[in-house]
C-alpha cells in the first residue's frame, strides 16, 4: 500500500510518472565524468542568464548575462538578509514562491525562497542517493530527527497520516528520553525497519542507550543514512557495531538541498544533478577552503556561489565504487566549528570531540574559541570527575591551539540544545564575521 501511495503522490506532484523522471536523474548521476560536467555547464549558463534577466540583485551585480561563474562575487548570508526581495526572480510570481528557513544553528535563522521545480528535482536526487543505503519507496524506515520545523507537529493528524502512508516511524531527536528510546526499540523489534535516517548525535545517543542496556537490534537493516551534523568517528564506530550495518553519510542544507552522499566505498560524491560546488581555496585539491554552492534548479531565488558556511576539500581520484561523480575528499564541518591558530592553521572541531568523548566523569562538553588567545570550556560532570581529567582536557586544547592559550573551565548543570536541535560541541568565533 505504501509503495502504491508513493507512486500516486509523486505522479501527482510531478505531473508525470516519477519512475520516468527518476530514471533520467539516475542516468545523469551514473554517467561518465565528461557528460556530467557538460550537463553542469549547460545548466549554469541557463541559470546565469535567468538571474541576470529576472533578478534585480544579479542584474546589478553581473552587468552581463555571459559572466563566467568564477568572476561572480560570492553570495553571503548577510546579502540574503539585506537583499531578500531583490534576490527573488520577477519571472516567478510571489504565489509560486515557497518560503523556507534554516534552523539557525550558527546564528539567526536565514529566510529564503524556493519553487516547486526545486523541490521536485531535490526529491529525485534524494531518492537516487538514498538507494545507495538500501532505501526504497514504501519500505519501513525509522527516522530520528530534531529539526523543530520537522517534528513540532508530530501529534497532528496530517503528520500521522503522512507517516502512515510513507511507512515512517519517528523518534524525536529533541527529547531522547529512556522511555521513548525503549518504546521505539520494542516497536522496531516488531516491525523491523529496512533503513534508519537520523541526526548523527541523536543516532549515537540511541545506539549508546541500546549498548548500555544490552539491547541488540535484530532488524536486518540494509543501511543507515545520517545527515545534518558532523558524523564523528566514534559515532560511526559504535552505531555500526550496535546495528550491524554501514552508515551512509549525507551532506546537505535547507538552502540548497542534498550536496553530497557517501557511497559503499566510503567516498562522498557530489550531487551534480542539482548543484555546482566550488572550494574557495588556491588549490581545492590540496588546501581546504570554504564551500561555495550554486543551486542549479531554484529559479525563484537563485543561489550563486553561496558560502554555505562549511569547509571542505576536493579529490581528483576515481572512486572504487565505479561512480564518476566528483568526490568531496574532506568535509571539515561548519566554518564556525573549525578552530584557527595564530599561525593560521585550521583545527577541525572533531579533533576535540575525539579526544574528549571517553573522558571519565565527563557527561557533556562544549568548547568555545572566543579569540586566538582565549577559549571557554563548559563541562557537565558526574561523581567520577577528577582534577586530572580537567588538566588533560586543558592540555589537549593548548596542545592544538597553542601553549599560551588561556582556557577557562566552566562547570555547568546543562548545555542546552539550540533551537535547530543540532548539538554544538565546538564553536569558533574567530573569523565568524568574515562569512556572516
Amino acid at each position: 500500500m505504501s509503495k502504491a501511495a508513493w507512486h500516486a503522490y509523486n505522479t501527482y506532484r510531478k505531473g508525470v510518472s516519477y519512475r520516468s523522471q527518476l530514471s533520467v536523474t539516475a542516468a545523469l548521476l551514473n554517467a561518465q565524468r565528461e557528460d556530467i560536467l557538460a550537463f553542469q555547464r549547460e545548466q549554469l549558463t541557463k541559470l546565469l542568464r535567468h538571474a541576470y534577466q529576472t533578478t534585480p540583485y544579479y542584474r546589478e551585480l553581473l552587468k552581463t548575462e555571459s559572466a563566467h561563474i568564477s568572476q561572480i562575487p560570492t553570495l553571503e548570508k548577510r546579502n540574503i538578509r539585506e537583499q531578500l526581495e531583490h534576490l527573488c526572480s520577477k519571472a516567478i510570481p510571489q504565489a509560486r514562491r515557497i518560503k523556507n528557513a534554516t534552523g539557525g544553528s550558527t546564528g539567526a535563522p536565514l529566510t529564503f525562497y524556493q519553487d516547486r521545480n526545486y523541490w521536485n528535482q531535490r526529491n529525485l536526487s534524494v531518492y537516487y542517493f538514498d538507494r545507495w543505503a538500501g532505501w526504497n519507496f514504501g519500505e519501513r524506515q525509522l527516522i530520528i530527527w530534531g529539526a523543530l520545523s520537522d517534528v513540532e507537529n508530530n501529534q497532528d493528524w496530517k503528520h500521522q497520516l503522512n507517516n502512515f502512508w510513507r511507512n515512517h516511524h519517528w523518534l524525536n531527536g529533541f527529547h531522547l528520553t529512556d522511555a521513548a528510546m525503549w518504546t521505539t526499540f520494542r516497536k522496531m523489534d516488531r516491525c523491523h525497519p529496512q533503513t534508519i535516517l537520523a541526526y548523527p548525535s541523536s543516532l549515537y545517543q540511541f545506539a549508546a542507550f541500546l549498548f548500555e542496556n544490552g539491547l541488540a537490534p535484530k532488524w536486518d537493516l540494509k543501511g543507515i543514512i545520517t545527515s545534518a551534523e558532523m558524523l564523528h568517528s566514534h559515532y560511526r564506530s559504535l552505531t555500526e557495531t550496535v546495528f550491524g550495518t554501514k552508515i551512509y553519510n549525507r551532506y546537505g542544507g535547507r538552502e540548497v538541498g542534498l550536496i553530497a552522499m557517501e557511497c559503499a566505498a566510503g567516498r562522498m560524491h557530489i550531487n551534480c544533478h542539482d548543484l555546482y560546488l566550488e572550494i574557495d581555496s588556491p588549490n581545492p585539491y590540496t588546501t581546504p577552503g570554504d564551500i561555495l554552492i550554486t543551486q542549479l534548479n531554484n529559479y525563484a531565488m537563485p543561489f550563486i556561489r553561496y558560502r554555505i558556511g562549511d569547509i571542505g576539500r576536493l579529490s581528483d581520484e576515481v572512486c572504487p565504487c565505479g561512480n564518476q561523480l566528483p568526490i568531496l575528499a574532506e568535509l571539515l564541518g561548519r566554518s564556525t566549528a573549525t578552530f584557527r591558530t595564530r599561525t593560521d592553521t585550521l583545527i577541525h572541531g572533531g579533533y576535540f570531540t575525539q579526544q574528549f568523548y571517553n573522558v571519565i566523569g565527563l557527561e557533556q562538553f562544549q568548547l568555545i574559541q572566543e579569540s586566538l588567545k582565549h577559549c571557554v570550556l563548559k563541562v557537565v560532570v558526574n561523581a567520577q570527575w577528577t582534577e586530572a581529567a580537567r588538566r588533560y582536557m586543558v592540555q589537549k586544547i593548548q596542545g592544538a591551539l597553542g601553549a599560551d592559550v588561556i582556557v577557562t573551565v566552566q562547570f555547568v548543570e546543562e548545555i542546552p540544545l539550540p533551537t535547530s536541535g543540532k548539538r554544538e560541541f565546538t564553536i569558533s568565533k574567530v573569523g565568524v564575521g568574515r562569512n556572516d
